[in-house]
């Protein structure tokens, strides 16, 4: 019993000391680092000074004000602006929102993330409280000419969800506790405002 007692707390341990190494890796100073997302869900430029990780829900309404917010600096700024969508779906209070990622992401694999994104955002009162939401979603997916039997297969691909929750790990890992939370060149904004304003501070510094 005090050997498998002694086993336990050390396996604990271990996984303490890992957990700590995998934080202080991707941490550095003030800054926070994180993964790149694929290709797809990024909005890039070899000339792109600022970094910006948009970790977000479909289904909330601040996050579909700031992410539009978010494509008008991307206009006035176009080519200096690298742009990461991160999933973070609260299925606790928007239940529906997990399938949105999984909707959106597999959009992506067809090259029209950023578009099924962007439809899920302007019509979440269509959807995020609509007990036929997948009515919606195969009519936002009908609307943008994607293979269909390409995309439900993509669906049933448990390799897709694996993804989303990798990215909600990551979230909870730079301490995202609100939706919106951003990373600008790795400083934290929660909502518009406050992107808004370490946003100026990076730009003018270019």
């Amino acid at each position: 019993m005090k050997k498998s007692l002694i086993a336990k707390l050390f396996s604990g341990f271990v996984l303490i000391i890992i957990a700590t190494l995998f934080v202080f890796y991707f941490r550095s100073g003030d800054k926070i680092s994180e993964p790149d997302s694929p290709i797809y869900r990024r909005h890039t430029a070899k000339s792109a000074k600022i970094k910006i990780f948009e970790h977000s829900d479909f289904a909330c309404p601040a996050c579909a004000f700031s992410h539009k917010q978010l494509k008008e600096i991307m206009k006035i700024y176009e080519g200096r602006i690298d742009l990461n969508y991160k999933y973070y779906p609260l299925t606790i209070i928007h239940p529906y929102s997990m399938d949105a990622s999984l909707y959106a992401e597999c959009a992506g694999k067809q090259g029209k993330f950023w578009e099924l994104a962007d439809l899920l955002f302007e019509n979440q009162e269509k959807w995020a409280r609509n007990e036929k939401y997948r009515e919606v979603f195969d009519g936002f997916v009908s609307s943008l000419k994607l293979d269909k039997t390409q995309f439900e297969q993509c669906l049933k691909d448990p390799q897709v969800l694996k993804d989303i929750k990798m990215d909600i790990s990551y979230g909870d890992l730079m301490g995202v506790d609100a939706m919106p939370t951003l990373f600008v060149n790795g400083k934290r904004a929660v909502g518009f405002r406050q992107l808004l304003e370490i946003f100026k501070k990076e730009a003018s510094a270019l």
